[in-house]
């Protein structure tokens, strides 16, 4: 069901009236789980902002001419709490220095242009650009910390990352044409990560706005295509997501790859990953290697004989209540839900080669295939948006990502179900249809994003921005 997710947006529901299907869902969930799960939905939302949601047989009923399903259902929807899932964002910059002696050449950019202190000393004047940054997220009220200074006191990135903004040097960023003809700078660059923070505290959104007000209006931050923005979802006690959230999200974010891909330019430099590895899972992972070849669509009646292996009643639910679903996705889905530990999905949802091995959905943190994997926290990242000095678009990126962690780690939560039923149902659809066909490329993408937004719950206010750059660039 759709419920608030207080630091990032709200996402209200009314309560319908009881009918056959309400009760088969009391009768299916159990009264106490439909019980909590609506009071976690409507909790603090205003009936101005309610929203009508409407049960169908995407939240538990079967239609007559639906085959009837006798599974066993993996049932810890008390393992990974909402109120436990935690977020934090990394955002790569340029940084330039004004070299003595040179003029501005921007000289119509109102922020302050900072002067090099070191000229010619490129590792200088890159720690006095992150000496600035720490200093101003520090005048926000907000702990930061170098990598240098951490490394001076004998600690780790690690020991901060609950307490503080790290700031260091980022290694994908780097001047390209259009910065290199800036004469006048010497370049430097920055990565700028959050500490992890809950995502359902209202401050969180406040904290976030409340640094990168302070850093795009104090310094001349720039980005490229050589720049990105990450986020890292996890849990405030460091485990991992229980197996079966992790297997919900491998499974709808195996569907809806492409949609939030249409977020990245298609005339980015490093649209193919040139400057910073964030590859698709869905053709470079070791389970997309595995289905090379697969093709063709099934039968519900087929669909409905390979369920069992699907240990999750909204999965099952959502791949039976299509005419036909495509081979590749049920073998996808069938796979994942084959895996027994973390470990062994960890490795199924990366690349077999180092390049691969993070991709652009990146459950590398579970595979633990390399120190860095084996060292970072046990995170999913988010890791092909582009870089921007928007401060909408960073919030609203870190809100998609939050809220498709909610839909998928509760495990009655309708929103999921309608998300992938409707993805199945458009990844079969051989031809679009237009609006009164005129629709662009740009458009069909735009609406599609649009659409998952709506389903997941993702208000309009948050994703507008992204449909006008996915409309605007494609």
């Amino acid at each position: 069901m759709r419920r608030q997710l207080g630091a990032m947006g709200s996402w209200p529901v009314d309560l319908p009236t009881p009918t056959v299907v309400v009760e088969q869902e009391l009768k299916t969930r159990g009264i106490w789980a439909f019980l909590g799960c609506f009071c976690r939905a409507v909790k603090g939302t205003p009936n101005s902002e309610r929203i009508p949601y409407v049960f169908n047989h995407h939240t538990g009923h079967h239609s007559h001419d639906s085959p009837k399903l006798d599974i066993e259902v993996e049932n810890d929807e008390s393992e990974d709490r909402l109120e436990d899932v935690t977020l934090a964002v990394e955002l790569k910059y340029l940084y330039p220095l004004l070299i003595p002696g040179c003029v501005d050449p921007e000289p119509n950019d109102p922020r302050p242009l900072q002067t090099a202190l070191y000229p010619g000393d490129k590792p200088a004047s890159q720690q006095q650009v992150l000496a600035l940054l720490a200093q101003t997220i520090k005048e926000t009220g907000e702990n930061a910390i170098t990598k240098a200074e951490i490394e001076e006191g004998g600690q780790k990135e690690s020991d901060f990352w609950a307490s503080a903004w790290i700031v260091k040097k980022a290694g994908s960023p780097e001047p390209l044409e259009k910065e290199k003809l800036l004469k006048g700078y010497t370049w430097a660059s920055a990565e700028i990560c959050s500490p992890k923070m809950l995502a359902n505290d209202r401050q969180t959104r406040h904290r976030v706005q409340r640094v990168l007000k302070a850093l795009m209006s104090k310094h001349r931050l720039v980005i490229n295509g050589s720049c990105d923005t990450h986020c890292h979802l996890g849990r405030i006690d460091d485990q991992p997501y229980s197996l079966s959230t992790l297997k919900r999200l491998a499974t709808i974010l195996w569907v809806s790859e492409p949609t939030l891909r249409s977020t990245r330019d298609p005339k980015s430099p490093n649209y193919d990953n040139v400057y910073s590895w964030g590859f698709e899972l869905v053709k470079h992972s070791r389970l997309a290697r595995s289905l090379d070849g697969l093709e063709g669509l099934l039968t519900r009646q087929a669909v409905t004989r390979q369920a069992h292996d699907i240990s999750d009643r909204q999965i099952v639910r959502a791949i039976c209540g299509q005419k036909t679903v495509s081979a590749r996705e049920l073998a996808a889905f069938r796979e994942i839900w084959s895996k027994t530990s973390h470990e062994e999905l960890g490795k199924l949802l990366s690349g077999d080669t180092r390049m691969h091995r993070r991709l652009g959905f990146n459950f590398s943190a579970f595979g633990l295939e390399d120190e860095r994997a084996r060292t970072n926290p046990r995170t999913i990242e988010f890791r092909f948006m582009e870089g921007s000095t928007s401060i909408d678009m960073v919030l609203g990126w870190l809100t998609i990502g939050a809220t498709i962690v909610e839909v998928s780690a509760c495990k009655s939560d309708g929103r999921f179900e309608v998300t992938l039923g409707r993805l199945l149902q458009k990844s079969r659809e051989s031809q679009r249809v237009t609006v009164v066909g005129q629709e662009t490329r740009g458009e069909r993408l735009g609406r599609d994003f649009a659409q998952l937004m709506e389903d997941l719950g993702v208000s309009h206010d948050l994703s507008r921005s992204f449909v006008e750059k996915i409309t605007r660039e494609n």
